[in-house]
């Protein structure tokens, strides 16, 4: 609700002030006297359209945007805010209340049309910066493309592109694979559902925006740190920020892999081979391995295709996510994101959706 109010307040803000200036240019080239004085009683009154609207818009900005420093579009967004409400304030209202008054007295003096041209000069400069909320605002919604995903689509590599506060656009996706491995329909562009609400998942129906949904990471969210197992013949890698806690590990190789045991992780345990297996099979991308005097390396990828897991998240391989900060030693082609619109670690999935129980019918 707070997000259609913001938008319906920021174009009512943005046609305003541009009928405004567009009358006010009309009428100063090709008006009489007459019609200057009757545009400027007409900017007046607007008045008590815009300013609240701009209120409005301005509030509800903020407070959705509220301590949001992961998303560029929304940082850019809170940086004009000010700027525009100043501008508003300083400068078009008491430009709108003199222009008035000395059109009515039938005064066009110096005066009359400097201040003319200071309220378009400030008036062009709100209706540019508007412009580029409104367009950034549509690009956190995922009514608009990104760069990235732009240039995905003339080079069909497959990419996903995290929205803020919306869905996971996926494009040029070959595979997308329901729990029962059945083949779903890959469209070349196609968006996803992570808020959980969705009532047409894994497709996104419009209901983040019902839920209010917050793609931001929580405050309380796992660290982003890299702990290194070390064993004779291999070591182990392990960053816990996008392990979404699936358990194949333990589940394949408990000698080595035991979350009840401190440490956890014992590389010396198993053989490297048994290990490298494992790590082959961790659909996170959460662990690396190093064999003695090599670099850290990823599992291989894969095939790149997209996963839906019942009651579960996106397992995703072989595909890149344009417009989220990877994590430390992150595979860059291999993670699982989140669909319950839970995790604290958004976009990856932290495995709170066993703990809240979530099911996809549920919605």
């Amino acid at each position: 609700m707070k997000t259609k109010v913001h938008a319906i307040a920021g174009v009512i803000g943005f046609l305003s002030i541009l009928s405004f200036w567009t009358s006010t240019l009309f009428s100063e080239i090709f008006g009489t006297p007459e019609m200057i004085a009757f545009v400027k009683n007409m900017i007046l009154w607007g008045m008590f359209v815009l300013i609240p609207a701009m209120a409005i818009a301005g509030a509800s900005g903020m407070s959705m945007g509220a301590k949001r420093t992961d998303a560029p579009a929304a940082v850019a967004k809170k940086k004009r805010m000010p700027i525009i409400a100043a501008n508003g304030l300083l400068i078009l209202l008491p430009s709108a209340v003199f222009l008035e008054s000395r059109a009515a007295a039938g005064i066009f003096d110096t005066w009359f049309y400097a201040i003319q041209v200071l309220e378009l000069v400030a008036g062009a400069a709100n209706l540019t910066m508007m412009g580029l909320n409104i367009r950034d605002g549509l690009k956190m919604t995922g009514r608009v493309e990104s760069a990235p995903v732009r240039q995905a689509v003339g080079s069909n590599v497959p990419v996903i592109d995290a929205r803020d506060n919306g869905p996971l656009v996926a494009k040029n996706v070959p595979a997308l694979i329901d729990s029962d491995q059945q083949i779903l329909q890959a469209k070349p562009v196609m968006a996803l559902c992570r808020c959980g609400a969705s009532k047409n998942k894994p497709y996104c129906d419009g209901s983040h925006n019902r839920v209010d949904f917050d793609s931001r990471r929580a405050s309380e969210r796992t660290r982003d740190d890299v702990k290194i197992y070390d064993g004779e013949h291999i070591t182990v890698h392990y960053n816990r920020l996008i392990c979404s806690h699936a358990g194949e590990c333990s589940q394949r190789l408990k000698p080595v892999f035991d979350a009840d045991r401190r440490p956890w992780i014992e590389p010396d345990n198993a053989s490297p081979e048994d290990i490298i297996a494992v790590i082959d099979a961790c659909p996170s991308g959460a662990l690396r391995y190093s064999l003695p005097g090599e670099k850290p390396q990823h599992a291989a990828s894969g095939s790149s295709s997209i996963t839906v897991e019942k009651d579960g998240p996106y397992r995703v391989a072989g595909i890149q996510l344009s417009s989220a900060r990877l994590a430390k030693g992150a595979n860059p082609d291999m993670f699982v994101l989140c669909r319950c619109g839970a995790s604290k670690n958004k976009p990856y999935c932290d495995g709170t959706h066993h703990d809240i129980n979530w099911r996809e019918e549920d919605r």
